[in-house]
C-alpha cells in the first residue's frame, strides 16, 4: 500500500457514504471503532481509514440532496429550454430550467420550441419517481445524474418568447443545437443520432431494435459520453499539444483544461464530470513525472467526485466508471504482454488489453443495468471503439468546417462510412448465436464477491499461477450467473405498477409464473412507424420487471380482453421470455397490440386457449384457477361489451382465495351473481381500474374481501377509481391499495395467513 497511500481512505471515505446513503452508517461506524483496536495494523493505517469513513459518513449527511416537493395545483411556470429530444411518438420531451433554478422534464405534443427559447406553461409539478415496482431503477437518481429536478405533468404552452441572448447560461444548449443541425444537414439517420450522442450525450431516439442490438453487444456506452469520449479528446489534446512543442508539464496541464471544457460542453452531466476528474489526475500525475494511469490517480478521483456528489456513490454508474479504470489497472498489461506473441502493432494490442480488460471489469454491472449478458461484448468493443474514436475526430472536423459546406460534406462521408461500419457491426455480432441472452441482474454480493475474486486473480497472476486465477474468477462467474437463491415456498402475486393498466404476476409455491394482463395504453389515434404506444409500455417496465424477478419463461399469460391497455405488453413478454400457453377471452378487436400479440404468438408456437365459465385449471403444487367468465352467450349491447366479456377467474390456494375480475363491468357481475357462483374471495382485484361501471355493493358484498388492489393510473383522464367505488369498498371493510398511490403491491401467503406489502406505504399489513 505504499504505492497506493490513497485507496484505502478513498474506500473508507466511499464506504461511509454509502452507509449514510443506505441508513446502515451506524453499524459501519462501530466496525470502524472495532478496526482500530487491530493492533497487529499500522497506527497510521487504522486512524486514516476510520477518520475517512468518518469524514464520508458526515459529508453525506451535511450533503443529502434536498426533496423537491410537488405542487399541489396546477399553476404557471416560466423557463428557457436547454434541450429538446424527439419522443418516440408524437411530441417532444423538453429539458426546461425553470426560473427558480430547478430543471424539468415537460412533455409538449406538435410542434416543439427551439433550444433556448422562453416559455410560459401551465402544468403541475412534481418530483421525478424512486422505484415503483420491485428492483426497478430509481427515475429520481438517473434523473440527478442529469441535473433534473422534476417533470411537469400535463403541460400547455401559453405563449413562446424569444431566446434571451444576454443570458449566458443558453450559449452552451443553443451551440449544441446547432451542432445538431449542423450534423443532421449532411448525416442521415441513424448515424446523427449515433455521433452526436457519442460527442455530446444527445439523447435521441434510436429505432428500439438498433438500440437493443447495441445493448446486446455491450456497445451502449458509445451513445452516452462519459470516459470513453472524454479519453479520446484527452488523446487528442496530448498528440495536438506534442506536435506544437509543448513540454509534458505544460501538455498535461492543458489538456486537463480542454477536457473540463468539453465535459462542460456535453451539459456536464455526472458521467463526463467523473470522466473528467479522473483523467485531471492521471495528467497531474503525467505532468509530475509519475505513471498517469495509477492507483492513486483513481483513489483521488473516487474521493473528489464522492465529496462533490455524495448522492451517485450508491448509483450504477459510479460503480461502472470504477471498476472499469480498475480491472484496466489490473489486467491491462498483463493482456498486453500476453498479447505481444501474437506481433500485433503496440497501438492494437494495447487497444484490445483495454477492451477485454474493461469487459472483465464490467459485465456483471453491465448486466444489471440491461438485463442481458452480452457473450460477444469484447469482440464488438475492439471493431467498435477505435471507430467511434475516429468518428469523433471527424465530427469535430465537421463542425470546424460547417462554414465551408462542400468541405464539411466531404468529411461527414467519411463519418457516413465509419458510421456505417459501427452499425454493420452491431448488427452482425447481435446475430450471432446466442448473442442475446437475457440476465436477472446479479445480487450485489456476488458482484462484491467478483471484484474481490478479480483482485485475487490479479495477485495469482503476478505469482504465475495461472490456473487459480482463472478458476478464481470463473467460480465468482458463476454465483453472478447463477447466484443460489432461498426457495420460500410462498404463493405471491404482485400488481404491478403499469400507470392506468393492468398487469398482474402470480407466483405459485414451486415457482409456476403467471401473468395476468401486461400493461399498455389505450390504442387512440394513428400509430407511427408501426410502433405501437400500448406495446412500449410492457417493454419498458412489464418485461423489465419479470428478468429482474428472475423469470426467463412464463407458463402461461392471460389476457382479461384485447383492450391495449391489457394486452399491450403482450407481444413484447411473448418476444423476449416466451409462454407456454396464452389464454385469451376469444373476443375479436382490430386493436393493433392485441393482433401483434396474436401474430407472436402464432411465431412462437405459443398455444392458443380460450376458457371459459366452468374451466378449472389446477398445478402440482396445489393452486387452481377456477373461471367465472365468459360464458356463452357473449355479452352484446352492453355498455362495453369488450369489458363484459373479460376473463375472470377465482385463484385458490388452501385457506387463501382471490378474485381477478378483468374490465368486468356490471352486466358481467349480475350474471355472476345470477349463477350463484361462489365470489367469496380474501383479496379482490377490482374491476375496471375502479371505475363507477361495475363494483356494485351487492357484488362487492358477495365476495366481501379483506383487501382490494385497485390497478390505476395517477392523474388518470377517468376519474379512476370513482367516488362511489372507493365508498362501496370502505363500507364492506376491505382494505383498499392503489397503484397509484402504493405503486407495485405485493400479496404473499402461505395458504393461512396472507401479507399484503405495497411499495409505498408506512409498513406492510398482515390480513386475516
Amino acid at each position: 500500500m505504499q504505492r497506493a497511500r490513497l485507496v484505502l481512505p478513498a474506500l473508507a471515505f466511499v464506504a461511509g457514504i454509502a452507509g449514510q446513503e443506505r441508513n446502515v452508517a451506524l453499524p459501519l461506524l462501530l466496525l470502524a471503532a472495532a478496526f482500530v483496536t487491530i493492533r497487529r495494523l499500522p497506527l497510521v493505517v487504522r486512524v486514516t481509514a476510520t477518520t475517512a469513513l468518518a469524514c464520508g459518513v458526515l459529508v453525506a449527511r451535511v450533503h443529502g440532496a434536498p426533496f423537491v416537493p410537488a405542487s399541489s395545483h396546477p399553476q404557471l411556470f416560466h423557463g428557457a429550454v436547454l434541450d429538446v429530444a424527439s419522443g418516440q411518438f408524437d411530441g417532444s420531451e423538453l429539458t426546461v430550467r425553470l426560473d427558480d433554478g430547478r430543471r424539468a422534464l415537460v412533455f409538449v405534443s406538435g410542434s416543439a420550441p427551439e433550444t433556448g427559447e422562453g416559455l410560459l406553461f401551465g402544468g403541475t409539478f412534481e418530483p421525478l419517481d424512486e422505484a415503483r415496482n420491485p428492483g426497478e431503477p430509481s427515475a429520481r437518481e438517473l434523473g440527478a445524474e442529469r441535473g433534473i429536478d422534476g417533470r411537469v405533468l400535463q403541460a400547455r404552452i401559453v405563449r413562446r418568447e424569444a431566446m434571451d441572448a444576454r443570458d449566458p447560461s443558453l450559449w452552451l444548449p443553443r451551440a449544441r443545437a446547432w451542432a445538431a443541425r449542423a450534423l443532421r444537414r449532411d448525416l442521415p439517420e441513424p448515424d446523427a443520432t449515433i455521433l452526436a450522442g457519442a460527442l455530446w450525450g444527445e439523447r435521441g431516439t434510436l429505432p428500439p431494435d438498433l438500440r437493443a442490438e447495441f445493448q446486446d453487444t455491450g456497445t451502449v456506452h458509445v451513445l452516452v459520453t462519459a470516459g470513453l469520449h472524454l479519453g479520446i479528446i484527452a488523446w487528442l489534446g496530448l498528440v495536438v499539444l506534442r506536435f506544437a512543442g509543448c513540454g509534458r508539464i505544460s501538455s498535461s496541464l492543458l489538456t486537463i483544461a480542454l477536457v473540463w471544457l468539453y465535459a462542460v460542453f456535453t451539459g456536464g452531466h455526472l458521467p463526463s464530470l467523473r470522466a473528467a476528474t479522473m483523467l485531471s489526475f492521471g495528467l497531474l500525475a503525467r505532468a509530475g513525472g509519475r505513471d498517469a494511469f495509477s492507483w492513486n490517480a483513481l483513489a483521488a478521483a473516487a474521493i473528489v467526485t464522492a465529496a462533490l456528489r455524495p448522492a451517485s456513490v450508491v448509483s450504477l454508474s459510479f460503480a461502472l466508471s470504477f471498476s472499469c479504470v480498475g480491472s484496466i489497472l489490473l489486467f491491462a498489461k498483463t493482456i498486453a504482454g500476453e498479447l505481444e506473441r501474437f506481433a500485433l502493432p503496440p497501438f492494437s494490442s494495447e487497444a484490445i488489453a483495454l477492451t477485454f480488460a474493461t469487459q472483465i471489469g464490467t459485465w456483471p454491472l453491465t448486466a444489471a443495468a440491461f438485463l442481458v449478458f452480452a457473450p460477444y461484448a469484447a469482440l464488438a468493443n475492439v471493431c467498435v471503439i477505435p471507430a467511434v474514436g475516429v468518428a469523433m475526430l471527424a465530427g469535430l472536423a465537421e463542425l470546424a468546417l460547417s462554414p465551408l459546406p462542400t468541405l464539411a460534406h466531404l468529411v461527414a462521408n467519411v463519418e457516413i462510412s465509419l458510421l456505417d461500419w459501427i452499425v454493420g457491426v452491431v448488427r452482425i455480432v447481435a446475430g450471432l448465436p446466442g448473442a442475446h441472452v437475457v440476465m436477472t441482474p446479479p445480487p450485489t454480493w456476488t458482484i462484491v464477491t467478483y471484484d474481490v475474486a478479480l483482485l485475487g486473480a490479479a495477485a495469482l497472476l503476478r505469482l504465475q499461477n495461472v490456473r487459480a486465477a482463472f478458476a478464481v474468477v470463473g467460480i465468482a462467474t458463476v454465483l453472478c450467473i447463477w447466484p443460489p437463491r432461498a426457495a420460500d415456498n410462498v404463493l405471491r402475486i404482485v400488481a404491478i405498477d403499469v400507470g392506468q393498466a393492468d398487469a398482474l404476476l402470480i407466483r405459485t409455491p414451486n415457482g409456476r409464473t403467471f401473468l395476468v394482463d401486461a400493461g399498455g395504453q389505450l390504442e387512440r389515434g394513428p400509430q407511427r412507424d408501426g410502433a405501437s404506444r400500448a406495446e412500449a409500455v410492457g417493454e419498458r417496465i412489464v418485461v423489465p420487471f419479470l428478468i429482474r424477478q428472475g423469470i426467463h419463461h412464463l407458463d402461461a399469460v392471460l389476457l382479461s380482453h384485447p383492450h391495449g391497455d391489457h394486452a399491450g405488453g403482450i407481444a413484447p413478454v411473448l418476444r423476449v421470455l416466451g409462454a407456454d400457453a396464452f389464454a385469451d377471452s376469444g373476443q375479436s378487436y382490430p386493436g393493433h397490440a392485441y393482433r401483434d400479440a396474436l401474430e407472436v404468438a402464432r411465431e412462437r408456437g405459443v398455444p392458443l386457449l380460450k376458457p371459459h365459465a366452468g374451466d378449472v385449471w389446477r398445478t402440482a403444487d396445489g393452486v387452481t384457477f377456477r373461471f367465472y367468465a365468459p360464458s356463452n352467450p357473449y355479452f352484446s349491447g352492453t355498455r362495453n361489451d369488450i369489458n363484459d366479456n373479460s376473463l375472470v377467474f377465482r385463484l385458490e390456494y388452501e385457506n387463501f382465495t382471490m378474485l381477478f375480475t378483468g374490465d368486468a363491468g356490471s352486466a358481467s357481475e349480475d350474471r355472476m351473481l345470477q349463477e350463484g357462483l361462489d365470489l367469496r374471495a380474501r383479496v379482490l382485484k377490482v374491476g375496471h381500474h375502479g371505475s363507477a361501471y361495475g363494483s356494485q355493493p351487492r357484488f362487492i358484498a358477495a365476495v366481501h374481501p379483506d383487501v382490494a388492489v385497485i390497478s390505476v393510473g395517477r392523474h388518470n383522464l377517468f376519474g379512476h377509481p370513482a367516488r362511489e367505488t372507493l365508498e362501496t369498498l370502505a363500507r364492506s371493510g376491505a382494505r383498499v391499495y392503489r397503484t397509484d398511490e402504493n405503486a407495485a403491491v405485493t400479496i404473499e401467503t402461505d395458504g393461512q395467513a396472507t401479507t399484503v406489502a405495497p411499495m409505498i406505504a408506512a409498513g406492510a399489513l398482515t390480513a386475516r
